[in-house]
């Protein structure tokens, strides 16, 4: 049995003080993003209820050129990731819940379970905003505002509702509903504060300081230095790996190759797809001893012929194209 994680060789929330004046002034020069208002709104789009920011997280306002969001979704059966993510990304988490039909109460109550009884309540309301979505013709039977179902008291007695659910009793599947896996991406994607995004899946937990390192990458090496402006769209992406469940997640390279080597990690889904999952100089990366502590390019990769399959998890911007929507978890794909 594996969990999942993702990793990248090259106090709470990551605040601007964390950051280099040097870097912040840079980011904030050469960055072409535009902060927003963080509010909670509600619309249609497509065949879908979005609740926006159902939940809105205690970090408030961001500026968008200085943080990294991690995006994401799930059904409220996967919310036991939410803190064991949180405690390594310490950064904005936007989260996309479906949520249809009488699924919809139970996500309700989990929800409540993480912001009141979870010994990591204080991570996810500082950090996690959430989004609720569902079929325009799955209504749930009552929807309260938020500032009225967020007060209700949890129930902190019981087990997490989102733990030890059989998933045949769950609304989606009573009704053979299709999981969105693609709009709830988007939806995650849209409403991040911030312009650089990590479009994830909830059970890929990142490197501890993936994101000031990252930052300072830019600022070293992309951003606002002569002859480095990209003249092509370019996403920096990640290499997955599956660990086993009964060890502790690694924190650096070095653990990770040790792991590897005693079989306790494996990359992630070889299995399954691996030309979905490979990507180039995935050996090369393995072997590869870490030279410096500062995050790097290890290669450059460009989609081909030979790559044309690959799925790749990478750090990129708001502006990246949408996933498609036609596409659910049960069709499968991320394009």
């Amino acid at each position: 049995m594996f969990r999942l994680i993702s990793f990248l060789v090259l106090t709470f929330i990551l605040g601007i003080s964390c950051l280099e004046k040097s870097t912040l002034a840079k980011l904030k020069k050469f960055v072409n993003c535009e902060s927003k208002a963080y509010k909670s709104s509600h619309a249609i789009y497509k065949d879908y209820w979005v609740l926006e920011n159902y939940v809105l997280a205690e970090h408030g306002d961001i500026p968008c050129y200085s943080n990294v969001t991690y995006t994401t979704h799930a059904d409220y059966t996967y919310l036991d990731n939410v803190v064991p993510l949180l405690e390594r990304w310490r950064s904005p988490l936007s989260l996309a819940i479906y949520a249809p039909g009488t699924d919809f109460e139970p996500t309700i109550q989990s929800i409540l379970y993480l912001l009141q009884c979870h010994p990591g309540h204080d991570l996810v309301r500082q950090l996690c905003s959430i989004h609720l979505y569902f079929d325009v013709e799955h209504l749930p039977q009552v929807v309260l505002p938020p500032e009225t179902a967020l007060k209700e008291p949890a129930n902190c007695n019981g087990p997490p509702p989102y733990e030890n659910v059989f998933k045949g009793n769950m609304y989606r599947a009573r009704n053979t509903l299709d999981y969105p896996v693609n709009m709830g991406r988007n939806i995650a994607r849209r409403a991040s504060l911030t312009h650089y995004v990590l479009a994830s899946d909830i059970e890929l937990y990142p490197t501890p300081g993936l994101v000031p390192d990252y930052l300072h990458f830019l600022g070293r090496k992309v951003i606002g230095i002569p002859g480095q402006q990209p003249t092509s769209p370019l996403v920096h992406v990640l290499r997955i790996f599956e660990v086993m469940s009964n060890v502790s997640v690694p924190n650096t390279k070095p653990e990770l190759q040790e792991m590897l080597k005693s079989g306790e990690a494996v990359p992630f889904h070889m299995e399954i797809c691996e030309a979905c999952h490979r990507g180039p100089n995935l050996e090369e990366w393995i072997n590869a001893s870490v030279v410096s502590q500062e995050l790097n390019v290890f290669n450059v990769g460009h989609r081909s012929e030979n790559n044309n399959n690959w799925e790749p998890i990478f750090v990129g911007t708001v502006e990246d194209p949408p996933y498609d929507e036609r596409l659910t978890w049960e069709v499968s794909g991320t394009v």
